[in-house]
């Protein structure tokens, strides 16, 4: 508790001292009254909004699992602050009118460095940056713990004493859990501390047989493989949302195009929805171009197109063969229903019927492109593309995903499959 009052006090003074660096930047000396002014009458009512800000985001906790995870909320804090403290001064515009945006811009950058880099010094003089790591069982779990953490060691029926923890960031698997009873309550509390859960490489490949042949005990762990850091998430959330956003402005007349071409050589709608199941197995509307004719499945149903299809139209059959129809797909990994590389997403009647779209499969986004559709071709056959997703479930990383989307760019422009 002394620490953050500590550090509370001392973040009054810094973010008052960022704001003087910022005037001295901005006006060099002296500061203009007209424009210092206001500041002088405010700085009181500015301090306690970025305090507050800050406090919100839990920049004050006792313990961080990471440097990361303290530069996150100071920066949510600050960036909050600052939007809070401009419309504070536009309200107050009649008193404090004259003072300058600018300062406040570049307020926000020096109080960043100045108090994580304070901040993150002083925590780590108390020990109070490092992650709290439970292993569960007594198995070898490799290079898979870090060096900079608190780690203590579970037997797998202990536990249930993870509930008396108050914080806990990462629990390794080093032994198989069989029991229904205790994958459930890993699950509570991999949701409760929202705690990272990895998985020894020895564990790990005893789930793959297992789940190929239908054993129904590592449903739940679908939750946990596959999942990475806070850092690799942002960064692969962050490389779908500008490839995405890049690839639709520089392809928004070839779509126009295509949605023109699709319109006047076939009736019906120039986009197509369907339900697809994606990650944790929840259920969202995928976009394509129509390349089918009208009506395709509703004397058929739900069934893969092969190659040949009689119900794919002239045009579908050059989009399919370029890829074009996917392009809409670009919305749905905007909104975060998919990413740019991942296993293909299916719909709910064939993960239904086939075993081996479902489980493990789903602990990540599905994808645009991926390992099968790089590696084989387009139209393989849901049994054959679980071990290419579990592959990539297993290795999935900010740079295999490049590798990815690197590859299917002559995938696009050869024969293969479609």
């Amino acid at each position: 508790m002394a620490t953050q009052v500590c550090l509370l006090l001392a973040n009054t003074f810094l973010i008052n001292l960022a704001f003087l660096f910022a005037f001295l930047i901005r006006y060099g000396l002296p500061f203009p009254d007209v424009n210092f002014v206001p500041y002088k009458r405010s700085f009181v009512f500015l301090t306690l909004i970025y305090i507050s800000a800050l406090s919100f985001f839990r920049a004050y906790k006792s313990r961080f699992k990471s440097s990361w995870d303290l530069f996150q909320r100071v920066f949510l804090g600050f960036f909050l602050g600052t939007l809070l403290s401009v419309a504070f001064v536009y309200v107050f515009r009649a008193q404090w009118g004259a003072f300058p945006t600018s300062v406040f811009i570049l307020s926000f950058f020096i109080n960043l460095i100045l108090i994580f880099k304070f901040n993150q010094f002083v925590l780590k003089a108390q020990k109070k940056i490092k992650k709290q790591v439970i292993i569960l069982g007594e198995g070898k779990v490799d290079d898979i713990v870090g060096k900079k953490a608190n780690v203590e060691r579970r037997r797998i029926d202990q536990i249930q004493e993870l509930l008396e923890y108050s914080t806990v960031d990462e629990i390794v698997i080093s032994d198989k859990i069989t029991n229904a009873k205790d994958l459930n309550l890993l699950l509570y509390l991999q949701r409760k501390f929202k705690a990272e859960i990895l998985f020894s490489p020895s564990v790990y490949m005893g789930l793959l047989p297992e789940r190929i042949s239908g054993n129904s005990s590592v449903e739940l762990l679908s939750t946990f493989i596959g999942k990475r850091s806070d850092f690799d998430e942002f960064l692969i959330r962050m490389l779908d949302i500008v490839i995405s956003i890049g690839i639709l402005l520089v392809l928004w007349p070839a779509m126009l195009l295509v949605s023109l071409i699709i319109k006047l050589t076939s009736p019906g709608s120039v986009s197509y929805k369907q339900q697809r199941v994606g990650k944790d197995g929840k259920t969202f509307t995928l976009y394509k171009f129509r390349t089918m004719i009208k009506d395709a499945e509703k004397m058929v149903g739900p069934v893969l197109a092969k190659q040949g299809d009689p119900r794919i139209t002239k045009i579908g059959k050059v989009l399919r063969r370029m890829r074009m129809d996917e392009l809409p797909q670009l919305f749905n990994v905007m909104c975060g229903q998919m990413s740019l590389v991942g296993p293909r997403p299916e719909r709910p009647h064939f993960v239904k019927m086939h075993k081996a779209l479902q489980g493990l499969r789903l602990a990540v986004k599905p994808g645009l492109t991926g390992l099968a559709q790089v590696n084989s071709f387009y139209d393989l056959h849901p049994k054959h593309k679980i071990k290419y997703d579990y592959l990539y479930v297993q290795r999935r990383t900010l740079a295999l995903n490049i590798k990815i989307m690197l590859q299917t760019i002559p995938v696009v422009f050869s024969k293969k499959g479609w």
